[in-house]
């Protein structure tokens, strides 16, 4: 019989050898998820390509890898779910396919590993278990009844002595990894590394490529017509195609290659070969004679001249002029294709131009290097922000433009001009007295929820995951939501809530299931304390790039737990305050009395039976049973060692952002999450999950 997924849950556990049979990925998928996440008992996954070598030149056939998962099996000492087979019997022959089947039949008759084996409807054999017992006696499982039809995956295999690898897998490890855990399709090069023999037992689907002339065919569009010998010596001196002096260059260069966008790049990979000086001749034939790359190579250029005149040399004389913008936007495209041998020279030029106004340098720094942002952040930072950031960097440095935008509140008008005034002077590594004085006399408004609270609601949802970025305060949260619009990515729901004090981890751990909480962005914390290179002393507009770049991680984690979560949660353990280190080194601030030395400079233990001072914050630490004193805005108390950035309690330290951000695509506006949204919201996802 065939059972739908919620019957054979029912049944699901067990220590015997099995075959699952699934009808389609998405019944596998689920299945999956309920083996390792709803079992009553503990398993663990095994997926094929774990049983191979990486770099192996063949690929195993059933009777050599199938000891190999066996020992993987018993060596898990818990009962085994096994994937990745349909991808594994999709790269391998009809009888060798058999011979699985047949290996597979005997450990299921043994029954003496604790094993469930994934296997597609499509890819099983069922010729090996006719008797009726298999299917009684549950070794054999069918579940679900929607089929799917997938074409079989192409395989191409290849030498890397002809092809660059890329991105392509380059063993069969990465090939199984790169098919699918279930039954796979679509198009994949392998690139061997040393794959240079027929593999005998491969399927029709796989083609291995090992001829000069197919290879030249395949990979680079050249006629067969021209012999092993010539394509061999193209492929080897010029991987392009075509015999003449022209047909050479163009093939070499390929004519996608000869723009204004990737000419640069390809002259310097070229830089050693003798006939550089016909590719700098045959890219001024081709290219717009009124662009910048023509600028550059109006003067005689050498493979170790171009890079500088191209970066340095050619942009100052064109700095100001007519088509300075048209100029700088191309010569940033290209500039993005190279490598970091770009960076020293990018230096050269904005030390020369450092003594030119914002209006003509803004528009030549927009390649997006590290380097450039520091000296946006520089620039901004001299410039007058009490108006916000100026309207020629925006484009130049987005994350800068997102941290300082004032697009986005924070459901409280003072709490959102406090942080958007924090934001400028934190750019501008300044504070002032007034600022000083409103960190002291700001109060967190009762309208806040506690982060844990709001997480131990969504923590119910076994497909929500958590992504912990330590040490973002609320002040990111306007870069959070920016960066998500920028993205494309959906937000369900997001606020800024309150976490305990003292405003430090060990008193801010978060509680979740191991299994969804994604591993964590310690980044933005790091620079906090130690500058962009740990134990370096960097400038302050090092560091905001060095913060800001992190978010870029942040996002892609976002991004990729989405493909396996339905929700992604994104806080923080506290946040952090920079300008109490500033407010500390411009003696803005002061250090309470303390009768000996406490914890930290940001917080100690209550002296008992003593009346807290206005300067301080009590709180209450029910587990430890303990009180502790936390200092208000930015004073500090006697602690030996440098100012602490978190501890205390300013708004900065204390409130992090909570942004639920979602597969599913939002219609509505992100609506602020308090105590009703969240129990919404965990109603809807416990629906949802039914």
């Amino acid at each position: 019989m065939t059972y739908t997924l919620n019957d054979y849950y029912e049944i699901a556990d067990s220590t015997s050898a099995r075959v699952e049979v699934y009808s389609n990925n998405s019944t596998a998928t689920a299945l999956l998820a309920h083996h390792l996440q709803s079992s009553s008992a503990e398993m663990a996954e095994i997926n094929v390509c774990e049983c191979i070598d990486n770099n192996s030149p063949t690929l195993p056939m059933p009777t050599a890898l199938m000891p190999i998962l066996d020992s993987k099996i018993l060596a898990a000492n818990k009962r085994v779910v096994v994937t990745g087979i349909d991808s594994y019997l999709s790269l391998i022959a009809e009888k060798d396919r058999k011979a699985f089947m047949t290996a597979l039949h005997s450990r299921i008759d043994d029954d003496k590993m604790n094993v469930a084996y994934l296997i597609s409807k499509n890819k099983f054999d069922v010729s090996s278990f006719t008797n009726p017992k298999y299917e009684n006696s549950l070794q054999i499982v069918y579940i679900g009844n929607e089929g799917q039809y997938l074409t079989e995956p192409s395989v191409s295999v290849v030498s890397s002595k002809w092809v660059r690898q890329g991105d392509n897998p380059t063993d069969w490890n990465y090939l199984l990894k790169a098919l699918d855990q279930f039954e796979p399709t679509g198009d994949f090069t392998v690139v061997l590394s040393n794959g240079t023999k027929i593999q005998a037992g491969l399927s029709e689907n796989v083609t291995q490529i090992t001829d000069i002339v197919s290879i030249a065919q395949r990979f680079y569009r050249l006629p067969a017509s021209l012999g092993e010998t010539v394509l061999e010596k193209l492929m080897v001196e010029c991987r392009k195609d075509d015999v003449t002096v022209r047909n050479l260059l163009v093939s070499r260069f390929v004519a996608e290659n000869a723009t204004l966008r990737l000419a640069v790049k390809r002259l310097l990979e070229l830089r050693t070969d003798e006939l550089w000086p016909a590719y700098v001749w045959y890219i001024k034939q081709v290219i717009d004679s009124d662009s910048y790359l023509a600028k550059v190579l109006l003067e005689s250029v050498t493979a170790d001249s171009l890079l500088r005149r191209y970066i340095c040399t050619a942009a100052i004389e064109v700095l100001n002029g007519e088509n300075a913008q048209k100029f700088a936007k191309e010569r940033a495209a290209a500039i993005k294709e190279l490598g970091d041998e770009t960076v020293t020279l990018i230096n050269e030029f904005i030390s020369a131009v450092k003594p030119q106004v914002e209006i003509v340098v803004a528009r030549w720094l927009n390649c997006g290097k590290e380097v450039e942002n520091i000296e946006i952040v520089r620039r901004v930072a001299e410039s007058d922000l009490t108006v916000g950031l100026p309207l020629l960097w925006r484009n130049s440095y987005p994350l800068l433009s997102d941290y300082l935008s004032d697009g986005y509140n924070y459901s409280d008008r003072d709490l959102t001009t406090y942080f958007r005034d924090y934001r400028r002077l934190r750019v501008a590594n300044t504070v002032t007295e007034e600022f000083v004085k409103k960190a002291y006399d700001s109060v967190l408004p009762n309208s806040f929820t506690l982060r844990d609270s709001v997480l131990r609601e969504l923590s119910v949802d076994s497909n929500t995951a958590l992504l912990i970025v330590d040490g973002m305060g609320a002040e990111y949260y306007p870069l959070l939501l920016a960066l998500a619009k920028r993205h494309s990515l959906n937000i369900e729901a997001a606020t800024v809530a309150t976490i305990h004090l003292p405003s430090s981890t060990k008193y801010n751990e978060i509680t979740w299931n191991k299994d969804r909480l994604l591993d964590p962005v310690h980044g933005v914390d790091n620079v906090s304390h130690n500058g962009a290179e740990k134990f370096e002393s960097n400038s302050p507009e090092e560091n905001i790039v060095a913060t800001l770049s992190k978010f870029e991680t942040v996002v892609k984690r976002i991004a990729n737990a989405l493909q396996k979560y339905k929700r992604v949660v994104v806080t923080a353990d506290h946040g952090s305050s920079r300008l109490a280190v500033i407010a500390h080194e411009k003696e803005l601030n002061k250090t309470l009395p303390w009768n000996s030395e406490p914890l930290s400079c940001r917080y100690g233990i209550a002296p008992t039976n003593v009346q807290p001072p206005s300067e301080v914050e009590s709180y209450y630490n029910a587990d430890k049973n303990i009180t502790y004193w936390v200092v208000r805005g930015y004073n500090r108390l006697p602690k030996k060692g440098a100012m602490s950035v978190h501890g205390g309690a300013t708004l900065e330290e204390r409130l992090v952002p909570v942004v639920v951000f979602t597969a599913t695509k939002v219609e509505q506006e992100t609506k602020p999450i308090d105590k009703k949204s969240v129990e919404q919201l965990a109603e809807k996802m416990g629906f949802d999950d039914i």
